[in-house]
């Protein structure tokens, strides 16, 4: 297949570099200053736990339009799903769209612009980048998920995964289980949160653990109520409530594992904007449910948190990318120059 990848962070590298390997035709969607250094090195990924390293050289093309692709993987926060389907309008042919990440509204979230099958699903790895390298987990209890079906596309990137040693589980109701998903990983990153995304804290913060816990039940409760189906079934055994202490001590082991900092803290410390807003969203869709006071005290900052106003590093690259791409005003004369505003937790251009 003719794969193009949108979004060549960890999820986007690990993909992308298996496809490749499979014997897939994989491009990356232009993005400085990241894909300059895939031009320079190609796609590296490394599995910390197995000590794997994997690497393809890929094509960079500058947009989406032109080339005919069979696949288009897009790989980006819940916050860039906007900014990302913009740049799928000129897409040639009718490509299936896979969206592999949060995403709590499901295909309503997705823009009706976008030119090709949308479909939904979610990676079964976690990680950081380093120097370039994608060193990642796969995620044994959260195998790569896509929905069910019977488009040949995704019944041949299943194989391909497949082939490179990846889990894969077919969901028949893929927007509930991204709701519960995403309620999952908000309450987890606000637990990390009170512990300044420290796992280790997280794991010895009994009380911590305790509320996140309570505060993740309560959500899958809310959500069942509303009628949302696709609960996973590995959470809803161990968020059963006559389970909590059994689910305090799983998350205690695992917040002191490698798996810790690569699923979860590492995300939740470099996309703080992205968790926070999970976070909003599941507040707001919950509402004032009485059953529900464990997640709005969860989700509600701690007071040393919300009294010290932390800073939010950053990193060189992206200030550079943001100051060349507001170089880039849309008229000669400057009349419409773009526009920083600045939050709490981001900068937006």
């Amino acid at each position: 297949m003719r794969v193009l990848i949108v979004g060549a962070g960890v999820i986007g590298t690990v993909y992308g570099t298996h496809l490749a390997s499979a014997g897939h035709a994989v491009s990356i969607l232009s993005h400085p200053p990241r894909t300059q250094d895939v031009v320079r090195n190609g796609l590296i990924a490394r599995d910390v736990l197995e000590g794997s390293r994997t690497d393809a050289r890929v094509s960079v093309v500058p947009d989406a339009a032109g080339t005919a692709f069979d696949l288009v993987l897009v790989a980006v926060r819940s916050d860039q799903l906007a900014a990302a389907c913009s740049q799928l309008t000129g897409l040639a042919g009718s490509p299936a769209v896979v969206f592999f990440g949060n995403n709590p509204e499901g295909r309503p979230a997705v823009s009706g612009q976008v030119r090709g099958d949308v479909m939904l699903g979610f990676p079964g790895v976690g990680g950081a980048m380093r120097d370039g390298t994608a060193e990642y987990v796969r995620i044994r209890q959260q195998p790569t998920t896509m929905q069910a079906g019977t488009d040949a596309r995704l019944d041949q990137l299943a194989r391909a995964l497949g082939t490179r040693g990846f889990a894969v589980q077919r969901v028949a109701d893929m927007d509930g289980w991204l709701a519960y998903h995403a309620a999952f990983v908000a309450c987890v990153a606000a637990a990390l949160y009170r512990c300044d995304t420290d796992p280790g804290r997280l794991a010895a913060d009994r009380p911590a653990l305790r509320l996140m816990c309570a505060a993740m039940t309560e959500a899958f409760a809310a959500l069942r109520h509303m009628g949302v189906t696709g609960l996973p079934c590995n959470l809803a055994v161990l968020h059963n409530p006559l389970l909590k202490a059994v689910a305090v001590r799983y998350w205690a082991h695992t917040m002191r594992s490698p798996m810790g900092e690569l699923c979860f803290a590492a995300h939740a410390r470099h996309a703080e904007a992205e968790m926070r807003a999970l976070g909003d969203q599941l507040a707001s869709r919950i509402g004032t449910a009485p059953a529900a006071r464990h997640l709005r005290q969860l989700l509600k900052p701690a007071p040393a948190e919300a009294a010290s106003e932390r800073t939010v590093p950053i990193p060189a690259d992206q200030a550079d990318y943001l100051i060349a791409a507001a170089a880039r005003a849309p008229s000669v004369h400057n009349t419409q120059p773009w526009r920083f505003r600045v939050g709490h937790y981001v900068i937006e251009l």
